[in-house]
């Protein structure tokens, strides 16, 4: 289960490190990524992470923090999936249309830090 947690670090810090210095083209390539494919196959990506953190967090120190995350990819896999009256699709419009740059590299920073949290976390 530990090499469960340093993956999900590891991933956490590249992906929001990526963004951060990518910013505009990991944008768009996150958007061509939600018009191309349809959303109920994207809402296994979420899963996946819920899997991978509830699986993960016996081994943790203090596990409650996988827990919460787990649970919330959880609920966002489920919302993507049925996407009751287009509340994720209207969510996503409204990342892709009205965000600035400076506030996808404020989420990166906090990504990259929580990224390291989950390898602190480590028993």
């Amino acid at each position: 289960m530990k090499v469960v947690i340093y993956l999900l670090g590891f991933a956490c810090i590249a992906y929001c490190t990526y963004f951060n210095l990518y910013t505009r083209h990991a944008a768009n390539a996150l958007k061509s990524m939600f018009q191309t494919y349809q959303l109920k196959y994207l809402a296994a990506i979420p899963a996946v992470v819920a899997v991978l953190f509830l699986i993960s967090a016996p081994a943790a120190e203090c596990p409650w923090p996988f827990w919460i995350v787990g649970i919330l990819a959880a609920i966002e896999a489920i919302v993507a999936f049925f996407n009751p009256q287009k509340i994720y699709s209207r969510m996503l419009d409204l990342l892709f249309e009205n965000v600035s740059d400076q506030a996808y590299k404020f989420f990166g920073i906090i990504g990259v830090i929580f990224g390291t949290l989950i390898l602190t976390l480590v028993k």
